[in-house]
């Protein structure tokens, strides 16, 4: 059995700029087919698109990495910026990204669901399985247990930097009903100044968003014409409206306009500022990230879980053939025993304690070698500790 390998490539903020990150990102549609793609050609693969970053991940060497790329992007040409990582330290990267350690926003709690949803998308395209989905669960459960270590020090997110930036403006204008939109507007209702908040929807009759208005996004021109400030983050393919729009919003202002847009693709390609437009990017954004005293902790709980999950990967060549031997060994005791014990079965009352002591003599023989070494054994110590935790006991009692 031929050892575990895991390879991941990052394309992400800073490194990547955002018009390269914009070409490789994939949501919906989009990700459902480019990972069937992948698992048509019989490969496996990981796929986290968010707005500052797209991670791709395949339990393979850097050869199948660069076939998975190759299959989710056909037409677009790689950023040189990527950054390749195998094994333990693709390990690492992936339990640290799901933590939100490596957010340029230290704990930013929107990328752990990401990456949830980033897993079931490929669960559902069956692009991942085994250990290699195993490993991807294991790094969503320290995720979780990160994310309460730092619930007290704040819900850094770009969403709540973007509600910080709008500083002490009155009203505020949020494009989008999705979930960075409504992050956005939450981190607006809490904060000091509790400003009017306006949000434009598509649908605005379905939007459950606690805020001031709702308006259709076809009325979004006069909030770009009279607002302070606009959070623009929905979810649009292209140009939420044409340069002219923004154009001719800014010649009707008579004072400046903060628009920071937190979408991906951007909703907006400004030509002109007009000497009223400050706009900010997600990038833009994320440079306001700020470290917090309980990161050095989490890193160090972080890195070891990631290190306890690569031991068992890095092992499993060696485990596996042991199970598979044990496996063969009860096989073989249950067809023996069975054997020797039916003659002794003929339908009275007494076939329940026959097949009572069956079961007692097969696992009995079974577990005679390992018992006999825990008992006898310079290593039984040890072995009691792993024995301990695979069936889950109290070593204590």
């Amino acid at each position: 059995m031929t050892r575990f390998r895991l390879s991941s490539m990052t394309f992400a903020h800073p490194e990547v700029a955002a018009e390269h990150r914009v070409a490789l990102h994939l949501a919906d549609d989009h990700l459902s087919n480019a990972l069937r793609r992948v698992r048509t050609e019989g490969v496996d693969a990981f796929v986290l698109s968010t707005c500052l970053r797209t991670e791709v991940a395949t339990s393979g060497c850097e050869a199948a990495l660069g076939r998975v790329l190759r299959l989710l992007y056909p037409d677009v040409e790689l950023p040189r910026e990527g950054v390749l990582r195998q094994d333990w330290n693709a390990v690492h990267h992936l339990y640290r990204v799901a933590a939100g350690l490596d957010s340029p926003i230290i704990g930013e709690p929107e990328v752990l669901g990401q990456f949830r949803t980033a897993l079931e998308a490929a669960r559902g395209a069956g692009s991942v399985g085994g250990l290699f989905e195993k490993t991807l669960q294991s790094a969503i459960a320290t995720g979780r247990s990160s994310r309460r270590r730092l619930q007290h020090v704040g819900s850094g997110s770009v969403a709540l930097a973007a509600a910080e930036m709008a500083g002490s403006a009155d009203h505020v204008a949020v494009f989008g009903a999705g979930a960075m939109a409504r992050a956005a507007v939450g981190a607006l209702r809490r904060s000091s100044q509790r400003p009017k908040v306006t949000v434009y929807a598509r649908r605005p009759e379905a939007v459950s968003i606690p805020t001031d208005e709702v308006l259709p996004i076809s009325s979004a021109p006069r909030a770009l014409a009279e607002a302070p400030v606009v959070i623009s983050a929905t979810g649009a393919k292209r140009e939420l409206f044409g340069p002219e729009i923004l154009a001719d919003a800014l010649q009707r202002r008579t004072g400046p306009l903060l628009l920071i847009d937190l979408a991906m693709p951007p909703d907006f390609v400004p030509s002109t500022t007009n000497g009223h437009l400050r706009y900010l990017n997600v990038d833009d954004v994320a440079v306001h990230a700020r470290r917090n005293g309980e990161v050095d902790t989490v890193e160090q709980e972080v890195e070891g879980a990631a290190a306890d999950a690569w031991v068992r990967l890095s092992n499993h060549h060696q485990v596996g053939p042991v199970i598979a031997a044990i496996l063969e060994e009860a096989d073989r005791a249950v067809q023996e025993e069975v054997a020797r014990f039916t003659g002794r079965l003929n339908g009275g009352a007494n076939d329940a304690a026959v097949v009572n002591q069956l079961a007692k003599t097969i696992a009995h023989r079974v577990l005679h070698r390992p018992l006999s070494y825990l008992g006898s054994s310079e290593g039984g110590g040890e072995a009691a500790s792993i024995l301990a935790e695979v069936f889950g006991l109290e070593r204590d009692r």
